[in-house]
């Protein structure tokens, strides 16, 4: 019995290296800790719906940006939301880089300034609507799931011969 277990426990850990192996690949592929993010607002619509999940790279990208790209960026607002809008209109002042933004589907550009130091990377990938799932599998049911999944690689291993 004690083969069956540890065979079990193999598939489980090979399967969560896997997955990180492939999550940190794809950071340092992209330069950027956080990669992907869901699109939770309708400002991007028609670009970007909510639920779609954008695929951001690095933060070094952020000298050869231009009018037109979409950015993802901490709010200079400094309440703490993480913003995905295009640039509207770039110039440099006494700061350095100035950038405007506005999401496509607002009526005016946004009220504020992105600096280098708002920036988190440019959007360049999306994956439309799989964020969806992210809006239903929230804790507590996304720690339920996972188990599921374990004790489900575990019990189909345990009752292979």
């Amino acid at each position: 019995m004690l083969k069956p277990i540890a065979r079990a426990a193999a598939y489980v850990s090979i399967t969560v290296f896997l997955v990180l192996i492939f999550w940190a690949g794809l950071t340092f592929a992209l330069g950027t800790s956080s990669p992907a993010y869901v699109v939770s607002s309708g400002s991007m619509i028609p670009t970007l719906n909510v639920g779609d999940i954008i695929v951001v790279k690095d933060k070094d990208s952020f000298k050869s940006l231009q009018v037109g790209d979409i950015i993802v960026f901490h709010s200079p607002a400094g309440d703490g939301r993480v913003i995905v809008h295009r640039i509207y209109s770039m110039s440099i002042d006494q700061y350095g880089v100035a950038i405007y933004t506005k999401g496509d589907n607002n009526p005016a550009p946004d009220g504020w300034v992105v600096r280098e130091s708002h920036y988190i990377g440019k959007v360049v990938f999306t994956l439309p609507y799989l964020g969806r799932i992210t809006s239903i599998i929230q804790p507590p049911l996304n720690y339920i799931l996972i188990l599921f999944f374990i004790v489900l690689i575990f019990v189909v291993e345990l009752k292979r011969k």
